[in-house]
């Protein structure tokens, strides 16, 4: 099934007959109070852009749904999740996983998964010219074992540097570390594309990044509480419905990308604003697959100084996806 997906003709199929469906739940869910869903995203990018689309467009409401998007700090999303104050976590899977890594743990899974084409550079001063020469300099992270820490980790051992040699100075999210990056205060930290375009601007150096061919970036995944498996279950299914028209319309129509991603981005530099575009492309959705599982618990495992070994089957269940496919599929052309 992933397979056929990532073809442009089964793409197409699919699209045409989720339509169906979503008109379907539309009708039949129209004379009912729409259900509320609060999703908390952990990040504020262009990545998000299937989500904005959704509600800009009212593709959330059709579908019969009221989605609330809150923004919440990575540390606090899991505790939130399992205290009902919110129904889904969207975001890079690295936090919500290290929650799961104990002997009891937490009740969450992973339903569906959307992975961009997000590209994260490591940025120095000028003065740099190769990943070998940041041994015994300082980089900034936004905090110890974070998820970017990970990253810059992961880059440095590529290319032979070991991360005992650099000195970690926490500085907060990508804007607190653009700043301390300009303020001299550190000589480099990892940036995604626009946050690197600014930056190139003001004359510093992407000199590394971190994704590959064969090493994607983790895709935004969507975790849930598993007893929402059967309490929110036809929520769930109108949301990814809605969210993969969205997202085929945010393949169509790059103009209203552009103008969500201004808006909420606050961003106005045309440059910056295009690279924020192409980050933001979605390349693969809705299938968490198990080479972006592994990749993500890699990230991890570089983060947090040990190996994270979690079971595929276990974290991710597909079945609420398999479910929306195979109604797409079922209702007339």
């Amino acid at each position: 099934m992933e397979g056929k997906l990532s073809r442009a003709s089964g793409r197409r199929f699919l699209f045409s007959f989720l339509s169906c469906f979503l008109l379907f739940v539309s009708t039949e869910g129209g004379a009912q109070q729409r259900e509320r869903l609060r999703v908390s995203t952990l990040f504020l990018g262009s990545s998000l852009l299937p989500l904005w689309v959704a509600q800009d467009q009212g593709i959330f409401t059709r579908a019969g749904l009221d989605v609330q998007l809150v923004w919440m700090q990575s540390g606090l999303s899991t505790s939130a999740l399992l205290a009902g104050e919110v129904d889904a976590i969207f975001g890079t899977p690295q936090i919500t996983l290290t929650g799961l890594m104990g002997k009891n743990p937490p009740p969450l899974v992973a339903i569906a998964a959307w992975g961009s084409a997000s590209e994260h550079w490591l940025v120095v001063d000028s003065s740099i010219r190769s990943v070998k020469e940041l041994e015994n300099k300082t980089l900034a992270t936004s905090r110890p074992k974070s998820a970017d820490h990970g990253y810059i980790i992961a880059i440095l051992e590529r290319f032979g540097v070991d991360p005992r040699r650099v000195t970690f100075l926490s500085a907060g999210g990508q804007g607190g570390r653009l700043a301390a990056v300009q303020s001299g205060r550190v000589t480099g930290s990892v940036f995604n594309r626009y946050y690197t375009i600014r930056l190139k601007k003001d004359g510093f150096r992407d000199i590394a990044k971190l994704e590959r061919p064969d090493y994607p970036f983790p895709p935004s995944a969507l975790f849930v509480h598993k007893d929402a498996l059967q309490t929110k279950r036809k929520a769930l299914k109108s949301f990814l419905v809605a969210m993969m028209e969205a997202t085929e319309r945010q393949k169509r129509d790059k103009e209203l990308c552009l103008q969500l991603i201004r808006r909420n981005l606050r961003l106005n530099d045309p440059e910056v604003v295009e690279a924020a575009y192409q980050d933001g492309v979605t390349l693969s959705y809705p299938f968490f697959t198990e080479r972006q599982f592994q990749v993500s618990l890699d990230l991890m495992s570089k983060g947090l100084g040990q190996v994270v070994d979690l079971p595929y089957k276990q974290v991710v269940d597909s079945a609420v996806v398999e479910e929306v496919v195979r109604s797409a599929a079922a209702k007339p052309g």
